[in-house]
């Protein structure tokens, strides 16, 4: 079991490394030639995409994983376009009214009135609902391979497209935006070609299925006030800045939450391998909690090391983005703090969403946001994008905290907390001093000594999976 699992989570995490050092590549030159504002600018681009689409998706795509395995695999087509049909219509209703009041949009993101960039918006939230589920649908059948292909695809020609569009229009936001756009319709296209099968209209007036439309939007639907309060937790900081800061400072901070790939890119990838594979271990051996403590703690170390990592190369990373966007330095520290404590809470959250709790995901988005949104407004005014970084890794560790007690009540898995406290302590004491300090020695020395205190705190554990897995490799 451990070795299979093994072999789907490097299946679908080759692609996220080949991507990374794609991404930062692609950030490397983007920060070469375009400077903050511009940069600031084309990050409330990827704002308000992002809103758009938990509006008009409708909590669809989390009912559509939910009742995956529930459905027979003839009907799971008929699933998809239970699920797809209401977000594409509703996204163009959006995309719509964004054209209408194209102009004081505009304004307010961009600082200018840009009718074709606002057309690209609206297209690209269309586009952005059917690549959606063209990835879902990969995700779900746990086609790794396929999934890592999708993403170096998508990294490779959205880097190429910005260059061309460079030569074209210069050094402006705007390439970012349609380069984002042409890469994600051009992927979409291909995948749902690749997955015909799915897609095909016969499956639209399939009969006889486990979930109806009015099934996935009882199930969907409460879920998306909990990802709009989602979307201001995750996106008030980069509203504060804008608001009480520069597109210069924006643009900084954007650039930092780019360079914190190394450890987003574990949470991209273990939060699309794991979903399924939970799901799917739940319906066949819902009393083994032994499995989802082992996943949690492996997990939480490979979060933790990484973290680690990247706080204490930061000062090399930020070479490599030009003078520009020295700043960054003071940011990353605690941005780690969001993929880390996101993706460790998707192990241990399973509670809520095996027994289909999901009204307590608007509790813990409510207070985690408003959490986030006093320290923004405490702390930005007078710190900037510092203080913006400051408060969401605090916010994300009390959304950690909330997801796992709830969950607990529900599902008693032991995940050994009392470590994962213990090296979060550690990981902030670390955060903070690096920002604190311009001595790369001392630095770098800080780092060596948290890395030492996350491998003993947990070299019990790390130690037993791996003689498991080397068992595995050598009994072949």
């Amino acid at each position: 079991m451990q070795d299979n699992l093994l072999k789907k989570f490097l299946s679908f995490s080759y692609g996220s490394w080949a991507g990374l050092i794609i991404g930062l590549l692609s950030t490397m030159i983007t920060t070469r030639i375009l400077d903050p504002a511009h940069f600031g600018k084309a990050s409330m681009f990827t704002l308000v995409i992002n809103l758009s689409m938990m509006i008009v998706i409708l909590g669809t795509d989390q009912s559509f994983v939910r009742f995956f395995y529930e459905e027979s695999e003839e009907n799971r087509g008929g699933l998809l376009y239970n699920c797809i049909t209401l977000p594409l219509i509703f996204g163009l209703i959006f995309s719509l009214c964004i054209i209408f009041f194209s102009n004081p949009i505009s304004v307010f993101l961009f600082g200018e009135k840009n009718l074709t960039v606002m057309v690209v918006l609206a297209i690209g939230i269309i586009v952005q609902v059917l690549n959606r589920y063209a990835v879902l649908v990969v995700r779900m059948q746990q086609k790794g391979n396929l999934f890592s292909i999708i993403e170096i695809s998508n990294r490779v020609l959205n880097l190429m497209t910005l260059l061309l569009l460079y030569f074209i229009f210069g050094p402006s936001y705007k390439i970012i935006i349609y380069s984002t756009v042409i890469s994600l319709l051009v992927i979409s296209v291909y995948v749902i070609f690749k997955e015909k099968k799915f897609w095909h209209l016969n499956n639209y007036n399939k009969k006889n299925l486990k979930h109806s439309k009015r099934d996935v939007l009882r199930f969907g639907v409460p879920l998306v006030l909990t990802t709009l309060i989602t979307w201001l937790f995750t996106s008030f900081d980069k509203i504060a800045i804008r608001q009480f800061s520069t597109y210069d400072e924006l643009g900084i901070y954007a650039a930092a939450f780019r360079l914190v790939s190394l450890v987003a890119v574990l949470q991209t990838t273990f939060s699309t391998f794991w979903s399924p594979v939970a799901f799917e271990r739940y319906e066949k051996k819902p009393d083994d909690t032994n499995f989802y403590s082992d996943m949690n703690r492996i997990i939480t170390f490979s979060m933790f090391f990484v973290a680690s990592l990247t706080i204490l190369g930061k000062d090399i990373i930020i070479i490599l983005l030009g003078e520009n966007y020295q700043e960054t330095s003071k940011i990353m520290p605690f941005l780690v703090f969001m993929p880390v404590m996101y993706t460790i809470s998707e192990t241990t959250v399973i509670g809520i969403n095996f027994y289909k709790k999901t009204k307590w995901h608007i509790l813990i988005a409510s207070v985690s946001c408003v959490i986030n949104i006093f320290g923004n407004l405490l702390l930005v005014p007078t710190y900037g994008a510092l203080g913006a970084s400051i408060s969401t890794a605090f916010s994300y560790i009390i959304f950690f905290t909330l997801r796992t007690l709830v969950s607990k009540m529900y599902y008693k898995v032991d995940y050994g907390l009392k470590k994962f406290y213990f090296v979060t302590a550690v990981l902030s004491v670390y955060a903070f001093y690096s920002i604190s300090t311009s001595n790369q020695i001392y630095n770098f020395g800080f780092g060596l000594i948290a890395l030492l205190i996350l491998i003993v705190t947990y070299k019990n554990d790390v130690s037993r999976y791996y003689k498991i897995v080397r068992s595995k490799i050598c009994s072949k």
